[in-house]
Order: C-alpha cells, then structure tokens, then sequence
C-alpha cells in the first residue's frame, strides 16, 4: 500500500474505434465499451474498481479529443461520469470537441500545466485548511465513490478518431484508507457561508447553514460529503454544464440557453435538458455559485449540414438574465461585446486567437461574482442584427450547486 497521499489514475480509456451518428456509448469500471471492445489504455489501470479497500475522490476529469483525417474536432458531443452506478449528468456534462473542450489535460491547458483543472479540491487538503470558515464544504466537492466509477459519451453527428489515434478519458484523483478519513474527523466544518457584495445592498439573504452528515465523519460516511451520492437532502456538487443554440437566433433579441420560457428561453432554445442552462431558483431552495463562464464561437462539427460554417457568426454581445435584469449592464444593456477575433470569454481550442494547435484555453473565471440563490437567472447571448446560426456559439458554466439549502 502507498504510505503517501498523491493524485493517482482511477481511469484511463482510449477509444479507436469511433461513435456513429446518434450514437451513445457506456464503459464499464474495466473499460469495456458497451460494444464489448476493452478500451482501458495499456499498460495505465486495469480497473476503476476499489476492491472495497479503498475510498476514493475523482478531483481530475481529463480528456484528449477526437479529430478527423483533415484535424478537424470531431462531435463527442457529451461525456458524463457514472459513479457508484450512479449517472451524475445532471451534475456534470462536458463536452469532448476540441473546439469548446473544458478540460484538457494539464499540459495541453495554455498559460503551463499549474493551470490544472480541478472538479474539487481534494478533500485532505481542504480539512487542513486553518482559516476560521474555510468553506470546506463548497470546496471539497469532488465526485466521491466507494465501488467504481464508469464513463457515457455521446456523439450526435459521429467521431472516427482517424486523425488522432481516437479520443482519450482519464480520471484521477485521491485514494484514503479507513485510518486517513478517521484521523481527518477532527478538522472537519460543515459551515457554509456564501454572499455577494450586490445582494448585501438588495436585501437578499446569504446561503448560510451547516452542512451535516449522517454520522460521523469517516469510513461510513464518505459518499454522504459534498460530491458523494449518498449525501442527504441538502446536496453539494460540482456543476459543469454547456450548451450551444439548437436553433437560430432572432434578429437583435437575446437569445437565452434554456427551454423554459419563465426564464426567457423557449422550446428548442437547447438540444436536451442537460444542456438547459437556466437555473429556476425563485420556487425552491437551491443555490449556485458560478465560478467560471465561457463563451466563444465554434465551428461546425464534420457531419454536420454546412460544416465548418462561420464560428461565432453575428455574435455580438452575451451576459445573464437574473430576476429579468441584465448582467452586466455594460452597453444598452447589451452585456459583455463578443466579437469575431476579439472575445473575452473564450475558452477551449486556442486557435484561432493563438496560433498553436491543440492547445486549449479553460473557462475563464466569472468576471466579478454570481451567487443566484432564490433567483430566476439564465445565460443569454446577443447577435449584431442577423441572427446567428445554430450551434455556432458554445457557453459553458462552472461551479457549485447547492441542493435545498437548509431555512
């Protein structure tokens, strides 16, 4: 057994094989696709499994794209964890298109591999944080499992892998034993304390409450802290979502990335509810922190009617609606000014703002800060006055969601 505390691989697949058009495929713990082809990459792990020795937390989710014969990204359209048996795509859905990737390998993320990209931080590090509050429980959100942890992607318009050997997954992360978790008992807090400058000068109350366990904290425990499956009902995990318009944008109106209409969206906007950005929080208890937000223009993917199309065109502005104001009121109430060649929020392939390929940008962090707590509020994006085309546009959301955030 290693004595030592080290992020280490829980997953490692490499498919060469491809997805057709419509296509999902589900990996088991050993990396035997739903096809019965084994995908695990040689000579990395054999299995996701435990053996139920072992407690385990997922704070590394990285991915290498597929690109056709020309190198061009390819549609992995959708990539979701399933943990413990579990589908956690309501919690995280990521894309694997190159052009609107959000978690690269650390090498591969531009600015040097200290950029590296966490689902959470691990949990060892949190509990030894020495502040007052530290937040432990809106930090130590990475996806947690006892048993194993299986993958299930998605490609719409087909993948062939043909220009780069295929696409890979790997997940990594912390391992603890028994004898670790116990002896971390004795730092850990619950305190959970979350408000924005904006809300204190509203009136709007902060999310603030005790995030508790069934038990004590330790062995039997584990999947009941923030990013298990077993936690109860007040809920805390990693939120990572994307979209792109499913349909065209109406000339010189905001278009909003949800289907529901009381958040300004409308049927259609979005391709399926995993991509629905909106966030209805004015008739429950839930809370968001946003921590990052990207958006950036794309091309078509190969297979898809008129690829690669015009990245990003007509984009001119994007922003949030909350409780029907705009975020930010910047121009007109416009929001942030997106356009070709010149867009702040952009993340994914670097290209064609940097001219290195395959290298990739991560979501920017949230330009001030986002607490939506009994909010209505979704991401909305603006065209120049010509609509702008379906799917040319990817926004991405990252941070932290709170279920039914204790009264």
């Amino acid at each position: 057994m290693d004595r030592y505390l080290i992020e280490r691989t829980f997953y490692d697949l490499t498919d060469t094989v491809g997805l057709s058009a419509q296509q999902t495929k589900t990996y088991d713990a050993s990396g035997r696709g739903s096809d019965n082809n084994n995908y695990m990459t040689p000579n990395t792990v054999t299995s996701s499994s435990t053996g139920g020795q072992y407690y385990r937390e997922i704070t590394s989710l990285e991915i290498i794209p597929p690109q056709d014969a020309n190198g061009n990204y390819e549609d992995l359209r959708e990539i979701r964890l399933v943990v413990d048996g579990k589908d956690t795509g309501h919690y995280i859905l990521v894309s694997g298109n190159g052009n609107q990737l959000t978690n690269p390998p650390r090498q591969l993320v531009w600015g040097g591999p200290h950029l590296h990209i966490k689902l959470g931080e691990p949990l060892w590090r949190v509990v030894q944080d020495k502040r007052a509050n530290p937040n432990m429980a809106v930090r130590a959100i990475a996806p947690k499992y006892r048993n194993n942890v299986s993958l299930a992607v998605y490609s719409r318009y087909g993948v062939t892998g043909a220009g780069s050997g295929g696409f890979r997954i790997v997940l990594k992360g912390y391992q603890y034993t028994a004898d670790e978790l116990t002896q971390l008992a004795a730092g850990w807090k619950g305190q959970v304390y979350a408000q924005t400058l904006r809300r204190v000068i509203q009136g709007q109350p902060p999310v603030n409450f005790t995030f508790t366990l069934p038990g004590p904290f330790g062995p039997d425990t584990f999947t009941a802290l923030p990013g298990g499956a077993d936690q109860r009902e007040t809920k805390i995990n990693p939120y990572w979502h994307f979209a792109t318009p499913a349909e065209a944008t109406s000339p010189s109106r905001a278009f909003v990335l949800s289907n529901l209409n009381a958040l300004g969206g409308g049927t259609g906007h979005v391709e399926d509810t995993f991509q629905d950005l909106g966030f209805e929080g004015a008739t429950n208890t839930n809370a968001l922190i946003v921590r990052g937000w990207g958006v950036k223009g794309i091309p078509l993917p190969p297979g898809q009617t008129g690829a690669p199309g015009v990245p990003g065109q007509n984009l001119a502005f994007a922003g949030w609606f909350v409780n029907g104001d705009f975020v930010p009121e910047i121009i007109g109430n416009n929001g942030i000014p997106m356009t070709q060649g010149v867009e702040p929020l952009a993340f994914g392939a670097a290209e064609p703002f940097i001219a290195v390929p395959n290298v990739f940008v991560p979501i920017p962090r949230f330009p001030g800060e986002l607490l939506l707590y009994k909010d209505n509020a979704a991401p909305f994006i603006t065209d120049n006055g010509s609509s702008i085309p379906a799917n040319q546009v990817a926004v991405a959301i990252q941070g932290v969601l709170i279920e039914n955030v204790p009264a």
